[in-house]
């Protein structure tokens, strides 16, 4: 994948494939882990592990909510540099893309992605 090979480069290369699901558009920022574990299809604890890693690395940290029964997830700037580099290296990729397909087709491309999108969601 390319974008792990990006952080990799900007010393961000302990991000496995599985971790990076946290980083993908909508990140994960002020979100409470249940609602990410449903977003991902992954169990809740299967979740908390993945997050135990990030926290470890210092890519994210659980932030308690007023009360105190639940939490959020909150990037560090460790973890605003990934999805900062994922954002930049998707907007190079479409760049790259458009200038394979040309405008129109390439248009005509993300639309049918959107369209895909929104028929899965």
């Amino acid at each position: 994948m390319r974008v792990l090979k990006i952080l990799d480069a900007r010393g961000l290369g302990d991000i496995g494939t599985t971790n990076f699901a946290l980083f993908q558009y909508p990140g994960t920022d002020g979100m409470r882990p249940s609602d990410v574990a449903r977003r991902l299809g992954v169990s809740k604890q299967a979740l908390n592990h993945m997050v135990g890693q990030l926290e470890r690395l210092g890519y994210l940290e659980r932030h308690p909510e007023p009360g105190g029964r639940h939490t959020t997830l909150r990037y560090t700037e460790r973890g605003w540099q990934v999805l900062q580099t994922a954002i930049e290296t998707m907007i190079d990729l479409e760049a790259e893309w458009q200038g394979l397909l040309g405008e129109r087709r390439f248009a005509e491309f993300k639309g049918t992605l959107k369209m895909l999108a929104g028929l899965a969601g």
